[in-house]
């Protein structure tokens, strides 16, 4: 019965100790200091209107500030320095271009080049005149063309393997300035 009585003496001792603040082991470690500098966020509830813009998450193009090599060793000077502030916008602007060509969308089409053309083709020239304009070699070459494989220089970006179409930044959003369809 002593025997149990020190062991239960013994347990006693070494619990009160272990729970005390200035045990051995952590040493004052094993609490958390209150930082009054800390800055509470605040809710705001409001919900944001109709027109929120959401932050883009959108990568930034690659090419955009280099020289870009194709695999037929052409070197394309870097969107930027071909006057392009946004490579990926006028990527997207060209694949709906070639969405538009394949539903033959004339009017689309027709708004968003800039007229008169070299040949002094009018709009109502243009959409009169659509079908021997876009022929089938013409939109086959349009539309084979990798949108991430755009020619550019100095006086903008180029489409088809012989230039049969360019367009370059205009205001908000890019024009066609030339079509190169008799070939």
């Amino acid at each position: 019965m002593k025997f149990i009585i020190l062991i239960l003496l013994f347990f006693i001792i070494t619990a009160n100790y272990s729970c005390s603040d200035e045990g051995i082991a952590y040493a004052g470690l094993d609490s958390v200091q209150w930082n009054p500098n800390i800055k509470v966020q605040k809710y705001d509830p409001r919900i944001p209107s109709l027109d929120y813009q959401p932050e883009s998450t959108e990568l930034p193009n690659e090419y955009q500030n280099k020289s870009q090599l194709f695999i037929d060793s052409t070197v394309s000077m870097s969107w930027s320095d071909a006057g392009f502030k946004n490579g990926n916008a006028a990527i997207k602007f060209y694949q709906n271009l070639q969405l538009n060509i394949k539903f033959n969308e004339k009017e689309v089409i027709a708004n968003l080049i800039k007229f008169p053309l070299r040949d002094k083709l009018t709009k109502s020239d243009f959409l009169k005149n659509y079908d021997s304009i876009f022929h089938y070699e013409f939109k086959r070459e349009l539309l084979e063309q990798n949108p991430f494989e755009l020619y550019r220089n100095k006086n903008g970006c180029m489409a088809g393997n012989d230039g049969q179409l360019w367009f370059k930044p205009e205001g908000k959003s890019y024009r066609i300035f030339e079509l190169n369809y008799n070939f």
